[in-house]
């Protein structure tokens, strides 16, 4: 088996925190559209949160 080098992992995660933040200040998002990201991501985790609480009720149901 292939072992990760701790420095590749290191770098990797080092670029895609630069990278996200460098492509947040490049295209920043508009109060409109960052609106409207949030009704849709608060929509999913109320979707998700009702399914959880549905399989708990069934299981001690």
């Amino acid at each position: 088996m292939y072992s990760l080098n701790p420095g590749f992992a290191k770098g990797m995660a080092a670029g895609l925190v630069v990278g996200a933040a460098a492509a947040i200040l490049i295209d920043p998002v508009s109060d409109r559209q960052h609106k409207k990201m949030m009704r849709k991501a608060n929509g999913i985790f109320r979707g998700i949160g009702g399914a959880i609480d549905t399989a708990i009720d069934l299981m001690h149901g």
